[in-house]
């Protein structure tokens, strides 16, 4: 920044130069919320990380008298990389600048600088993050483990077969979509076949969304029938999490418990959000900066179940 873009800064008689932004509140980390409730923020200590899942054993088997036991295999799946980008974002004051500003307004401190920048890593890291939802019916930015988008009707199951997280056909949000959105999520296999046990905990939705969502998650009664009938959906008990960072405004997803520490959404936060400055000898210019290296995958999505809106 220069006197040139900030020539307000030198003029006598302004009161106030503000800065157009936002103040930092504790819930604007809503990324790591969302990484939470599907999965897990890990640390790294490498340029990547890979992890694998496999199909368990099947049905322990019958045998008669003096047979022997069947023996079966683990089979394994397809490896997931997370391969850790690297963000950053810097400002330069010239020294003209910090001299001449007659107004405290104008961040020149460290302290006002990671302000600013912080809100642009949290922003980020929020866009960042949900992008893997927004963008999980299509191949673009993600994909699992198999190959396909994040949300598909045809995973592949290890064993043979497939398996679905997305809800077909496409529905709004209703009572009766709702519910068949709960009942095949909550019926799906793994890939030996055994009941996955998938239990529904949260459902996401755009702010477009939430009046919705609370009526069918908060209704003692029925809301789509003038029968007076008990709203089952109630005794769910899902929490609602609602973001604009979900950018559908008609699409919801389901989320449950990962099976296990190393599965469901994992984050990786090679470097944390670290700031910096420094100064330009040859200019007097002051520098600072924000980096951080994060990744983001899921190799097998089978603890969220989509619906992408009609």
């Amino acid at each position: 920044m220069n006197r040139t873009q900030f020539n307000k800064v030198v003029v006598p008689g302004l009161f106030s130069f503000m800065v157009d932004s936002y103040k930092p509140r504790a819930t604007d980390e809503e990324w790591r919320g969302l990484v939470e409730t599907a999965g897990s923020v890990k640390t790294s200590k490498r340029a990547y990380e890979e992890a694998a899942y496999y199909a368990g054993f099947g049905m322990v088997a019958g045998k008669g008298e003096g047979e022997a036991i069947a023996y079966d295999e683990m089979v394994q799946g397809p490896t997931k990389r997370w391969l850790h980008r690297t963000f950053g974002l810097g400002c330069r004051i010239t020294e003209e600048l910090i001299e001449d500003s007659l107004y405290p307004d104008l961040p020149t401190e460290m302290r006002q600088f990671t302000e600013e920048l912080g809100v642009a890593a949290r922003e980020t890291l929020n866009v960042l993050t949900f992008d893997i939802f927004n963008s999980g019916t299509t191949t673009t930015s993600h994909t699992g483990g198999d190959g396909l988008a994040l949300f598909s009707g045809a995973h592949t199951q290890l064993r043979g077969g497939t398996w679905s997280n997305l809800l077909s056909p496409a529905a709004d949000l209703s009572a009766t979509t709702l519910q068949t959105a709960l009942d095949n999520f909550e019926n799906q296999k793994d890939d030996t076949g055994k009941w996955a046990r998938n239990k529904a905990r949260t459902i996401l939705v755009n702010p477009s969304n939430a009046w919705k969502a609370k009526e069918l998650l908060n209704s003692a009664y029925d809301p789509e029938s003038a029968n007076n009938s008990v709203n089952t959906l109630k005794e769910r008990n899902l929490s609602l999490m609602v973001s604009p960072y979900y950018t559908d405004a008609d699409a919801f997803t389901l989320i449950s418990k990962p099976a296990h520490s190393n599965a469901g959404l994992i984050a990786f936060l090679r470097r944390k959000v670290t700031f910096a400055k420094d100064g330009d000898f040859d200019s007097g210019d002051a520098l600072f900066k924000v980096t951080f290296r994060y990744s983001l995958e899921i190799n097998r999505a089978s603890n969220i179940y989509h619906s992408a809106g009609a």
